[in-house]
């Protein structure tokens, strides 16, 4: 068994992801992709995801919308890739570009509207940044210690860049580089680097963020409290249940919970109280 370890943990995980992300853009077409296909392969929108297909919280993160979108994600994958690759091991380094993937899509399913689709490898990119600072910290004497040296200040300045572009450019998810970013650091920090002598507390830290984890996936899966799912589910079910449902609905929007817009609020008005209300513009 270890020897079989030993033999996985050196599969260049960093270049079958790369070619992954090619095989699929010439698949889902490279120049001008088909939205049919991406949304065939995988990508992600919240209602998808929690319609029974979750997998898509995963496979969104090998598909990508275009030349220029794969040639930036590649290219970071190459830059950042095979170092972490290095210091972690490749089967620990496939698991963090898992765990980053899907973190990032769990905070697209829990803010986004649930129709909305994305796709590319970003989030999980950006956990792998996560993962370089987390080992950083883990390397020195005390937890900031890696801010007395440039690399690791430059990469500071990296992630804040591309934060700062994310929040720039209107198609870019930073929901979903905030998401990768963060379950990146934390994975690598408790699970993947952790400290040579483990200490009761520890233990608790991990045990608190498998919690959490879980509690967010499940909220993203089942999104019972927001009122676009429930509105899809309802008029999606049988005659009793549509009703109930879009009700829940409507109150949900009426009241502000769910951060309904006047157009969500007036649609619901006219289909489930006053067919003869006027329509929103």
């Amino acid at each position: 068994m270890r020897s079989l370890w030993h033999h996985a943990d050196e599969i260049p995980v960093t270049l079958v992801v790369v070619l992954a992300y090619v095989s699929l853009a010439f698949v889902t077409g490279l120049a001008e992709p088909d939205a049919e296909r991406l949304a065939a392969y995988g990508w992600l929108t919240p209602l998808l995801a929690a319609d029974g297909e979750p997998w898509r919280l995963l496979t969104h993160a090998f598909l990508h919308g275009g030349l220029v979108h794969l040639a930036f994600n590649g290219y970071m994958l190459l830059q950042v890739g095979p170092a972490l690759e290095r210091s972690l091991g490749s089967l620990r380094f496939l698991a963090l570009y898992a765990a980053a993937a899907i973190g990032g899509g769990v905070a697209v399913c829990l803010l986004y509207p649930v129709e909305q689709p994305i796709v590319g490898g970003s989030g999980a990119l950006f956990g792998l940044l996560g993962a370089a600072v987390a080992v950083l910290v883990r390397s020195g004497r005390h937890a900031l210690e890696f801010l007395t040296f440039d690399g690791p200040r430059a990469l500071l300045s990296l992630i804040a860049v591309n934060l700062l572009i994310g929040w720039i450019l209107p198609f870019v998810s930073n929901t979903a580089h905030l998401g990768g970013l963060a379950t990146g650091f934390v994975v690598t920090l408790l699970w993947l680097a952790p400290p040579r002598q483990p200490s009761p507390r520890f233990r608790q830290w991990r045990a608190a963020t498998a919690a959490l984890f879980a509690a967010l996936l499940f909220a993203s899966l089942f999104p019972v409290v927001r009122h676009d799912w429930l509105w899809n589910q309802g008029v999606r079910t049988a005659d009793a249940d549509r009703r109930e449902r879009l009700q829940r609905a409507a109150v949900m929007a009426w009241s502000g919970r769910d951060h309904a817009s006047e157009a969500d609020v007036l649609r619901f008005y006219r289909l489930v109280v006053d067919p003869d209300a006027p329509r929103p513009r």
